[in-house]
């Protein structure tokens, strides 16, 4: 953790070597046949359950969570659902099925199927240029705002970028001045489904299509997408509790707060941040009975629990199939993967063996979350936690999935054991930091206090110097070097450097992120 953890590589995982992947059908073929056939073969119906929870209790424990809850599913039923520990760590309430979390970029998931409702409809096509759906669509060149399809905004291969501090600015920006940036964003490769870049501009954009498409104006499209994805989407699926937005408090009396570990490894509660306009890329409250409907829809091929068909079997399958590499995991970590791809709101995995799964992380400040399927096993699984993504959010519910591949279908063995030891080494890292970190020196700091770009500030409050940004306040220690690091809050032991421009104006490099001037002083 000494360089920081990115929201972005939180969420895209740790880079490894691209792995080539191509589109798979979930329909019954004799190729298809003959691989099942081959597969390691599940465990039967019998399973364990006592035994499953004793080993995901240990490493809710060895991690430091807080509070998580979990449930494995088949199409037509709830096989097992655990919860564990706080819902905050004052006061102490237990976790149950109907605590909402944060369920951050597993709700792309959700804003893919609900752009499928309008391809249903005939409202939009998967390959329409986008420009011929809404015309005030522009991309930052000519050809890629006549050629971008609908497809393509959600898809994560779309030719462009955006800069890594966009998910710190997510409450700044209203959802006219999301679609206006659009054009600015930086162009990566000048080919569709080429490159992988992970871009929630993007993706809102196509969230706020189909909305677009029938004349909603753009000051309008927050309420508009509101009302649409529950009247099509959520109250159909079975979940017409979802929370959207970026603090359920005061819409929920059974919620969860965020959390993360300071330098020390010990977790604290951490502010629920806004995530504005970026909502289709990701952004509600939901509840384990929510993702439990959520996944089962997906094995349904589109019909709720209700028995309510939803989206067509046809156009939710497209929302699975991949169409560029995508890179996500070290192999040790993941052995048995064949291909790793990207979808539209789901990421596909191919295993020795023949098996698929079809999932979809999320992650924002206090709060990670995991939907995924086996749709050749009739089998879906579903974790939300309150910790931050890294150092451990995201390693709970690597172990709980390595856990079920392993077990049942004899996929990544000893991936849970090596999940435990990346997750304690994690913390270890940060302690080192830790223990080399020291408190700021409030005369070395004192020039640089003030208000910045970007709306930052850096002030003094008691015996701390604070970096703010909208509900972010995060206190600074200094290292050896003179530069800074960040002590707490979802990026901990990210390095920060004060420093002044060539006119003597000082500025802050949130180091990878951005560099930010200021604008006027404390006097």
């Amino acid at each position: 953790m000494a360089d920081g953890l990115s929201r972005r590589s939180i969420l895209q995982g740790l880079a490894a070597t691209a792995a080539t992947v191509g589109t798979v059908s979930l329909s019954a073929t004799p190729a298809s046949a003959a691989a099942a056939a081959a597969q390691p073969k599940p465990k039967p119906p019998g399973t364990d359950w006592a035994a499953f929870d004793a080993a995901v209790r240990s490493a809710f424990d060895r991690m430091n969570m807080v509070g998580a809850a979990l449930a494995l599913v088949s199409a037509g039923e709830v096989l097992h659902t655990t919860t564990l520990g706080s819902r905050m760590l004052a006061p102490r309430r237990p976790v149950t099925t109907t605590t909402r979390f944060d369920s951050g970029s597993t709700g792309k998931s959700m804003t893919a199927a609900f752009v499928a409702t309008y391809v249903d409809d005939g409202t939009l096509a998967w390959d329409q240029p986008v420009v011929d759906a809404w015309s005030g669509f522009r991309a930052p060149t000519d050809e890629l705002t006549r050629t971008l399809r609908v497809r393509d905004l959600i898809g994560m291969a779309s030719g462009l970028g955006e800069p890594p501090s966009t998910s710190s600015h997510f409450g700044g920006v209203t959802a006219a001045q999301l679609l206006q940036s659009v054009v600015n964003l930086p162009v990566v490769d000048s080919h569709v489904d080429k490159t992988f870049f992970y871009n929630n501009t993007m993706y809102a954009l196509g969230g706020y299509l189909p909305l677009l498409a029938t004349g909603v104006a753009p000051a309008d499209l927050g309420a508009a997408r509101s009302h649409a994805i529950h009247e099509r989407l959520f109250t159909p699926a079975g979940m017409p509790g979802v929370i959207l937005g970026s603090d359920p408090r005061g819409l929920s009396d059974d919620y969860a707060a965020g959390h993360q570990f300071d330098l020390r490894a010990r977790a604290g509660a951490i502010p629920y941040a806004p995530f504005g306009a970026y909502g289709p890329a990701g952004a509600g409250y939901v509840n384990i009975e929510d993702m439990t409907a959520w996944v089962r829809l997906q094995l349904r091929q589109g019909v709720s629990v209700n028995g309510r068909r939803v989206v067509s079997a046809a156009n939710l399958a497209e929302c699975w199939k991949p169409h560029v590499p995508a890179s996500l995991l070290p192999p040790e970590l993941d052995p048995d993967a064949v291909s790793v791809g990207y979808a539209m709101g789901w990421i596909r995995e191919e295993y020795k063996g023949g098996s698929s799964l079809v999932w979809h992380n999320g992650a924002f400040d206090g709060f990670t979350a995991f939907v995924g399927f086996l749709p050749q096993h009739d089998l879906g699984l579903t974790v939300l936690n309150n910790m931050t993504a890294g150092p451990a959010g995201i390693w709970f519910y690597t172990y709980v999935l390595n856990l079920v591949l392993s077990e049942r279908f004899g996929l990544n063995v000893g991936v849970p054991d090596k999940v435990l030891a990346t997750e304690a080494s994690a913390l270890d890292d940060l302690r080192t930091l830790g223990s080399k970190a020291k408190p700021v020196s409030f005369s070395v700091v004192a020039p640089y206090l003030g208000y910045y770009e970007g709306g930052y500030s850096l002030v003094r409050e008691g015996r701390d110097v604070v970096l703010n940004n909208s509900s972010r306040a995060v206190p600074l220690q200094v290292m050896p070097d003179g530069s800074y690091v960040m002590s707490e809050g979802f990026m901990v032991g990210a390095a920060v450097k004060l420093a002044r421009e060539t006119d003597g104006t000082p500025h802050i490099e949130i180091v990878g992120i951005e560099t930010v001037r200021r604008t006027t002083g404390l006097g």
